[in-house]
């Protein structure tokens, strides 16, 4: 009888391993994380971006600006971002141009001078959604990122998003079959 019980013991115990998900391999749903809401960061090269993330005006979802901290650790050259590339419905208002000096932290949407603006006319900056944007270095390296887009609402209910004129973001021709 006490074999019967071990056997039933470890066969049960082999099935809540199995059934849980706990045995599936390093690409588990439990070993994977993806992209987070609440700021994300990358390190490229010298660079560090923190806290990457879209703040849009929930009275107007066509504009929306983007917040984030880069640090340049680099001991003596100086970089710029000096470009954005964005996903097919968003858009990047005027040129980007911010100087990141060696050794220095800089601010990009609060508590700065500095500024990226997005427009879309399709909704591709609804509260929830996620964005693909690339930004590019004078140095020649590029950071993509996928970034969650946030009301501007309680923690970000502060953060202003800078008036102009929205650019229409005209979507790229499909090719046809025929």
């Amino acid at each position: 009888m006490a074999r019967k019980n071990i056997a039933v013991a470890a066969f049960l115990s082999a099935a809540v391993l199995l059934i849980s998900g706990c045995a599936a391999g390093f690409d588990a749903a439990t070993n994977t994380q993806g992209d987070s809401g609440n700021g994300r960061s990358m390190d490229v090269g010298a660079l560090q971006i923190r806290n990457a993330t879209i703040v849009v005006d929930p009275v107007d979802t066509s504009r929306a600006t983007v917040l984030m901290t880069v640090i340049n650790t680099d001991d003596s050259v100086d970089d710029v971002l000096d470009g954005v590339a964005a996903a097919k419905s968003v858009g990047v208002v005027g040129e980007v141009n911010i100087p990141l000096p060696h050794k220095d932290v800089v601010n990009v949407g609060f508590e700065s001078e500095y500024r990226i603006v997005l427009t879309s006319v399709t909704g591709g900056l609804e509260p929830g959604v996620f964005v693909n944007l690339s930004f590019m270095f004078a140095s020649g390296q590029s950071a993509p990122m996928s970034l969650l887009v946030n009301e501007k609402a309680g923690f970000y209910a502060d953060i202003e998003i800078p008036a102009g004129a929205i650019e229409e973001v005209a979507p790229e021709p499909v090719q046809s079959a025929s």
